[in-house]
C-alpha cells in the first residue's frame, strides 16, 4: 500500500513538473540566449521588438536568426549603451523589453551634434524633422547618417540662414525644433534652376506652376526633371518670355507677378537626344549578362560594380562617372524615385555607399553582384531591400 502512495505521489509530481516546464520552442522572448544561425519563434518576437523601435528595417520578420537581425540588434544595443555584440543576452532584454530608447519618436535634443558617418536613433530623429519641413524626400527614415541626410540639412541650413556644413549642431537643431523656413513655401527670383537639379527651390517651383495651371503632376517633389522643365516652358510661351525651361530670375520675376493663365496647347518637349543615351545604356548594359564579376574588373573578362556602370556609361557616350561607388554617390544629384538610367545605391560590407546598379524601371536593376556576376535583381528582394540608400541622376 505505501509502495502504491508513494508511486502516485510520485508520479503526479513528475507530471506536474513536466506540465510546467517551457519546452525551448515556446518559450517566451528573454527566456533564453539568441544568436546569429538560430531558428525558432523566439526570433520572430525578438525582430518585432526591435522593429517597433525602429532597428528593423525588414519588410516581415522571420523565425531566422541572420546578418539583419544581428546589425539592428547591434545597431540597438549601441544606442542603449550595451555591449554591442549582437547576442540577445539577458543584459539586452532588460533594456528591450522595459524602457528603451525609441529610435523614431519625439524631438532631436539640440544639445546633440550629429554628422555624416553616425549611426544613432538621434539620426531617425533627425530625418523625420527634416522630413516634416520637406527636405529629406527618403522613402524611409534610417539610424543612419549618410549622403542623403548631410544634403538634406546643407538645404535647410542654406534656406534658413545658417552655416551649410552639413552638420546637425545646437543651433540647426535648434532653428529645427523651432521656427523655420518650410520648404515649400515662396520661390526665390535670385534663383537659377534648370533640369536635374535637386532642391527645396525647385518644389517651391512646382507649387507656383500649379497654382497656375501649368505643372499638372499629381503631388510636388524636389526633382527637376522633364515635367517640370516642360511645365516652366508653357509658362515662358505663354509670358512672352524666351523658352528655354530654365527657371531664372526673370522667368521666376514672371512667376511671382500677374501672368497669364497656361493654354490648352500640349508643350513640345525636348530631350530626345538623352532619351536615346538611356536607351544605348540599358542595351549596353543587358548585353553584359552573364559576365563575370572581378574585383577591381573594368572590361568584359571582369566587372567589378562600380567598372561595369563606367564602362556601360562611356560605351554609350553617357556622363562621364568617377571610378569608385562613394565617388559615384556624391557626384550624383539625389532623387526621391529613380528613373530609367538612373543609379540606384546600397549600404552593403561598410557604412555609406559600398555598391551600386543602374535602374531599368518596374523595381529592377542591373548590377555586377559578387557571387553572381552582371545580372538583373529587384529592388524588392529581401537582401537588397533593407540595404538600399537611395537613387542618384547624373
Amino acid at each position: 500500500m505505501k509502495k502504491l502512495i508513494y508511486s502516485v505521489v510520485l508520479g503526479s509530481t513528475i507530471s506536474a513538473a513536466v506540465a510546467t516546464a517551457p519546452h525551448s520552442a515556446d518559450a517566451a522572448l528573454g527566456d533564453g540566449l539568441l544568436k546569429q544561425g538560430m531558428n525558432n519563434s523566439d526570433v520572430k518576437d525578438l525582430q518585432q521588438q526591435l522593429k517597433n523601435k525602429g532597428y528593423f528595417k525588414l519588410g516581415y520578420t522571420t523565425t531566422y536568426f541572420g546578418t539583419i537581425t544581428k546589425d539592428a540588434l547591434k545597431n540597438f544595443q549601441r544606442a542603449n549603451g550595451l555591449a554591442a555584440d549582437g547576442i540577445a543576452g539577458k543584459n539586452t532584454y532588460r533594456v528591450l523589453l522595459n524602457n528603451s530608447t525609441s529610435s523614431g519618436s519625439g524631438t532631436v535634443s539640440s544639445s546633440t551634434l550629429l554628422k555624416y558617418g553616425m549611426s544613432s536613433p538621434q539620426v531617425k530623429q533627425l530625418q523625420s524633422a527634416l522630413k516634416q519641413k520637406g527636405y529629406f524626400n527618403f522613402g524611409y527614415t534610417t539610424n543612419y547618417y549618410g549622403s542623403i541626410t548631410r544634403d538634406a540639412v546643407i538645404k535647410f541650413q542654406r534656406a534658413n540662414g545658417l552655416a551649410a556644413d552639413g552638420i546637425a549642431g545646437p543651433k540647426t537643431l535648434a532653428k529645427l525644433n523651432g521656427s523655420s523656413v518650410p520648404a515649400g513655401s515662396g520661390v526665390s527670383t535670385s534663383t537659377t534652376l534648370r533640369l536635374g537639379m535637386s532642391s527645396p527651390q525647385v518644389q517651391k517651383l512646382q507649387s507656383a506652376l500649379k497654382q497656375k495651371g501649368y505643372f499638372t503632376y499629381s503631388r510636388t517633389t524636389n526633382y527637376y526633371g522633364t515635367i517640370t522643365r516642360d511645365a516652366v516652358m508653357k509658362f515662358q510661351r505663354a509670358a512672352g518670355l524666351a523658352v528655354d525651361g530654365i527657371a531664372g530670375p526673370k522667368t521666376l520675376a514672371a512667376l511671382n507677378g500677374n501672368t497669364p493663365v497656361a493654354d490648352s496647347k500640349p508643350s513640345q518637349g525636348s530631350g530626345s537626344s538623352s532619351s536615346q543615351t538611356t536607351q544605348k545604356i540599358i542595351s549596353i548594359a543587358k548585353s553584359l549578362r552573364g559576365v563575370p564579376y572581378v574585383w577591381g574588373g573594368t572590361s568584359t573578362s571582369g566587372f567589378d560594380c562600380s567598372g561595369f556602370i563606367q564602362y556601360v556609361f562611356n560605351k554609350a557616350g553617357g556622363p562621364s562617372l568617377p571610378r569608385t561607388v562613394a565617388a559615384m554617390y556624391d557626384r550624383g544629384t539625389s532623387v526621391s524615385s529613380p528613373k530609367v538610367g538612373d543609379l540606384v545605391f546600397f549600404e552593403t560590407y561598410k557604412p555609406g555607399a559600398s555598391h551600386a546598379g543602374i535602374y531599368l524601371g518596374n523595381s529592377q536593376f542591373i548590377h555586377a553582384g559578387t557571387s553572381t556576376g552582371v545580372t538583373i535583381s529587384s529592388l524588392h528582394n529581401t537582401y537588397w531591400a533593407p540595404r538600399y540608400i537611395g537613387a542618384k541622376t547624373y
